[in-house]
């Protein structure tokens, strides 16, 4: 989604088609800390390594701990220079393995067994059926 700062404000889009635009008070605990506040509570992200750039302190990674429906989660807000930032809130995790033989992705998760095929251009992967039907596309991050 696009973002951009405003005065002490980080400004996200409507949450809905004709919604009014999100806006976040944005207070800075640190180097490594920020607070952001609307109108619930305000929630607190911490830098996940360097600052990149020090004109654009918010450019990189930055994790929120909050709590779902009595389970907690790690969400990761990822801020790049082109203004998009990418919001991950990883749901679940499975751990497996994978081999590669030539374009063909062998991949073992949860005990089931699954074979694709893929391809990688221009920082795209895209994985597709044996036959190269119902194809899916995904931007590294």
């Amino acid at each position: 989604m696009p973002w951009r700062i405003e005065n002490d404000e980080l400004i996200l889009p409507p949450a809905t088609t004709d919604g009014a635009e999100q806006k976040e008070t944005l207070k800075w605990l640190g180097d490594d800390k920020v607070s952001l506040a609307s109108t619930g509570a305000a929630v607190e992200l911490t830098r996940v390594g360097s600052r990149a750039i020090a004109e654009k302190p918010i450019l990189g990674e930055w994790i929120e701990n909050r709590e779902i429906g009595g389970s907690k989660f790690e969400a990761h807000y990822l801020f790049y220079a082109d203004s998009k930032l990418l919001l991950v809130m990883p749901f679940v995790t499975q751990h497996g393995s994978y081999t590669i033989s030539g374009s063909a992705l062998h991949f073992e998760v949860a005990r089931e067994n699954s074979e694709v095929r893929f391809e990688v251009a221009d920082n795209l992967l895209t994985v597709s059926e044996l036959d190269g039907s119902h194809p899916r596309r995904y931007a590294r991050y």
